[in-house]
């Protein structure tokens, strides 16, 4: 999982069913975050060795509406991935992890770049009241 790169503290981590494990779960947790994974239909509710699923399961079950509003802000996440993805494409150029962090990063200041403009010609155009 992409979470054993992150070097610091993280809060809130929400996945699809594809990711919804109870390893990924525990992970999330040891890292300091609170789990929003998707569990799957057949899921149990056994902690098997992983409190974290269990209690992300109970979390799920007493407080749905919390749950259900959290894991759908990744919807906001995977629409900027998309948007970005077809705009820049999914590949990067750089060999190293370092350069590939850099290039990573460049692009998405100037896609951030680019959404600003948008916005602020947007904002020029708008009619007055």
């Amino acid at each position: 999982m992409l979470l054993k790169r992150i070097h610091g503290k993280i809060s809130y981590v929400c996945g699809d069913k594809a990711n919804s494990c109870r390893r990924n779960v525990e992970l999330v947790t040891e890292l300091g975050g609170k789990p929003f994974l998707m569990p799957k239909k057949n899921a149990s509710s056994r902690a098997r060795g992983y409190h974290a699923w269990k209690a992300m399961i109970r979390y799920r079950e007493e407080h749905p509406k919390a749950f259900e509003n959290r894991y759908h802000k990744r919807s906001n996440s995977e629409s900027t991935n998309s948007s970005f993805k077809r705009k820049y494409g999914e590949l990067l150029y750089s060999r190293k992890w370092k350069t590939q962090k850099t290039e990573a990063g460049l692009k998405v200041i100037t896609y951030n770049i680019r959404l600003l403009i948008r916005y602020r010609i947007r904002e020029h155009l708008k009619p007055e009241d």
